[in-house]
């Protein structure tokens, strides 16, 4: 056995690939006189370095927010142990208890009344001009608005009575024109009873023998005719001299030339004053209608909004006298 064998047996070799240092202990060694002096001289020229206004005002908002998100009084405030001493308590209402009936919550105020900083340079009662102007604008915004839709609302409701009154009008001429054609029907009936035989030439009459109820349609056929034959006369008279006389000219062609004497008697009776008539067309156009159907039931027991003539003055079958009523 060798040396080197009795030697190992005896202690452990030492293995170097697995050995682990351990940390040295940090200096507890005191700072020396100089960097002593070196770091009370950096604090010094630190406090008496002036502050600029941006960190003075940054440190005057912190401290204000500091406060305001509290709402507790701070218990080394002077003023909170002068109140203490007076009896305050922490969480409770300042003054006397008040007396309350059963049942009601105490209102007074548990917390200070909170801070609300003025960020702008006006004055107090600035805030309430601003209010007043924007609830007057709002007011007026409102109130153009609201005429806008009256107006609004008005020109729908006079465009709707224009189209009323414009299909009452068509209404009303046709009442006029049943009414005339059913008067000439018993006319001509009238006539063939008494003179079966003979041949009932048509006769103008005077206007002022119409009914008033229609007499408006029979002087605007008038004026309508006078006003053809007016200008077929001026262009016959730019065309051939006026003592021409034509034997192969028809009725017609006469009449407009106005060659007729009771031609002249219609131009003289549209020129004449009818106060029966004005007082009739001042009238509104729903009760012209309503005059005319109940003509027309009355006389010749027909039925406007039927379109159809009744047997009897009974009229059966037919639903009511108003247009509403045959809906």
């Amino acid at each position: 056995m060798s040396s080197h064998d009795s030697a190992g047996d005896g202690e452990e070799e030492d293995d170097y690939m697995n050995m682990t240092f351990e940390e040295t202990a940090p200096s507890t060694k005191t700072e020396t006189l100089t960097q002593r002096k070196k770091r009370l001289a950096r604090e010094a020229e630190a406090k008496s370095r002036p502050k600029s206004k941006a960190e003075l005002a940054k440190e005057e908002q912190d401290k204000r927010e500091a406060a305001l998100s509290s709402n507790t009084l701070d218990t080394t405030n002077k003023g909170f142990k002068m109140m203490a001493a007076l009896g305050y308590k922490a969480g409770t209402a300042l003054g006397a208890t008040r007396n309350t009936t059963k049942g009601a919550k105490d209102d007074r105020l548990l917390e200070p009344i909170g801070l609300e900083m003025r960020d702008s340079r006006s004055g107090i009662g600035a805030d309430a001009e601003k209010k007043r102007k924007i609830r007057e604008e709002v007011e007026a915004l409102r109130a153009g608005d609201k005429k806008r839709k009256v107006e609004a609302g008005e020109f729908r409701e006079r465009q709707q009575r224009e189209r009323e009154e414009k299909r009452m009008e068509g209404q009303m001429w046709g009442a006029m024109k049943v009414c005339e054609r059913l008067e000439e029907e018993d006319e001509a009936q009238q006539s063939s009873a008494e003179k079966p035989d003979a041949a009932r030439p048509k006769r103008t009459k005077p206007l002022k023998s119409a009914n008033v109820l229609w007499r408006t349609l029979v002087k605007q056929r008038a004026i309508n005719d006078r006003d053809r034959r007016m200008r077929y006369d001026l262009h016959q008279s730019l065309s051939r001299r006026p003592d021409y006389n034509d034997a192969d000219e028809d009725k017609e062609d006469q009449m407009a030339l106005a060659k007729k004497a009771e031609i002249e008697e219609v131009d003289v009776d549209l020129d004449e004053d009818d106060t029966e008539l004005d007082e009739y067309e001042a009238l509104e156009v729903a009760e012209k209608v309503e005059r005319l159907v109940a003509y027309l039931r009355e006389k010749w027991h027909y039925c406007f909004w039927c379109k159809y003539r009744y047997a009897d003055e009974n009229m059966e079958g037919c639903p009511g006298t108003t247009e509403a009523d045959h809906d």
